[in-house]
């Protein structure tokens, strides 16, 4: 298995860390093995995500405070649920096409979904911009650890380092949406945290 117990718990560690310091609540540890296996009827669920929601996943909602809306994390007993208007019509249910069936979301920003590519080794996470009339993602994690891993480097450079700094400390007039400094800073610490995540792919996908 591309993820060990042993990396997702270290990941895990620093994301629950930096959101600590960010003041952003979360709890995190193994999930209702009924409510793994309840997902596992409905979606396809790879060695990596049984691994993450299995010891050290998300227990409730996670909402990370993000330029353009928050990155909300979902339990495992809301894995199904979060798959509507992606997976399956929001309406009446029925099977999107052009979504592959190995693709699970589990986490989104402002709509955009975090997609765990169940077939790929490792499970690959990327992001995909919606309303674009095809979902063409930006693979930013090779692995469900090195996301988690992608998410406390985001903590830490947008909340904790830059939403939360000191109110002398802001540039009057720097563009809110992405400001420059922050994606410097989580590039930096992406290449320092998390060397096997693609910074450039979610550099890319800020800018977008």
């Amino acid at each position: 298995m591309a993820d060990s117990e042993e990396a997702l718990g270290s990941a895990v560690a620093m994301l629950i860390d930096a959101l600590q310091r960010a003041g952003v609540s979360g709890t995190f540890g193994p999930c209702l093995a009924a409510d793994l296996e309840a997902v596992a009827r409905d979606l396809p669920v790879s060695p990596e995500l049984w691994s993450l929601y299995g010891t050290s996943g998300p227990l409730d909602t996670v909402d990370i405070p993000a330029p353009l809306g928050g990155i909300i994390l979902t339990p495992a007993r809301g894995l199904v649920p979060y798959q509507s208007g992606y997976r399956w019509h929001g309406n009446d249910g029925h099977r999107m096409v052009g979504w592959p069936d190995e693709w699970v979301v589990i986490a989104d920003h402002s709509g955009d979904p975090f997609v765990a590519d169940t077939a790929a080794p490792g499970t690959r996470v990327g992001i995909a911009m919606h309303g674009t009339g095809s979902w063409r993602p930006f693979w930013v994690a090779p692995t469900v650890a090195d996301f988690v891993l992608l998410l406390a480097c985001f903590t830490q450079a947008y909340v904790v380092e830059y939403l939360n700094r000191p109110d002398d400390a802001e540039d009057e007039g720097e563009d809110e949406s992405w400001p420059p400094a922050y994606h410097a800073r989580v590039a930096a610490l992406l290449r320092d945290r998390a060397p096997a995540v693609d910074a450039t792919a979610l550099l890319d996908y800020l800018n977008q």
